[in-house]
């Protein structure tokens, strides 16, 4: 009876000894945090890129519409450039202005570009690609009022004698007509850009 007794004073002692947790309890509670801060991480990342793309093409729709509206009295959209635009406040967070260029939400140099009838726009670009999805979304939303939108590694707004055209990539809506293969083949480029046109 006493050895029993011993031993569970023994037991009973080393337990009263390790009141805080091993190193090896701790390195699998950081483990375990970690996983979970990495998954969090990917999991607002992919949520915050279609949030980015949804909230760039509003921005970007009442951009366009903006400048109708400042432009259509004048019968041309021929004096509309970044710095214009700028200066009459029509940028919007998530656009933005660096010195006299205007930046779309991913950090790429937007084309503006206006002609005696039309303007374009791209969106997209090298510095900082917009992925599939996004690109997408994009399209799609700048189609409800764009007469014309290009997509592609290549697309890109006219300038001079072209200026207020887009030109390069695939043709994904043309007047009333969507192709959808166009859509596809274009945000599946490197470097995808967004090329749209407005009257």
């Amino acid at each position: 009876m006493k050895e029993i007794n011993m031993f569970a004073m023994q037991t009973l002692a080393k337990k009263k000894k390790q009141l805080g947790m091993t190193l090896q309890e701790m390195m699998l509670v950081f483990v375990v945090v970690a996983i979970v801060t990495a998954i969090a991480v990917g999991v607002f990342n992919n949520l915050r890129g279609g949030v980015a793309a949804d909230d760039m093409a509003s921005k970007t729709l009442l951009l366009a519409s903006n400048i109708q509206k400042h432009w259509r009295n004048a019968g041309s959209y021929t004096t509309l450039t970044a710095e214009a635009v700028d200066k009459i406040a029509l940028v919007e967070k998530p656009l933005r202005m660096q010195g006299t260029s205007l930046l779309d939400a991913w950090g790429n140099t937007m084309g503006i570009s206006g002609g005696q009838s039309a303007f374009s726009i791209t969106i997209g670009g090298a510095t900082n690609p917009i992925n599939k999805e996004d690109c997408a979304t994009l399209a799609n939303n700048l189609s409800s009022i764009a007469t014309s939108i290009r997509v592609g590694a290549d697309a890109a707004v006219g300038s001079g004698a072209t200026a207020g055209t887009i030109t390069g990539g695939n043709l994904f809506k043309n007047g009333t007509t969507i192709d959808q293969a166009a859509l596809i083949d274009g945000c599946n480029a490197s470097d995808t850009i967004i090329a749209a046109q407005f009257r």
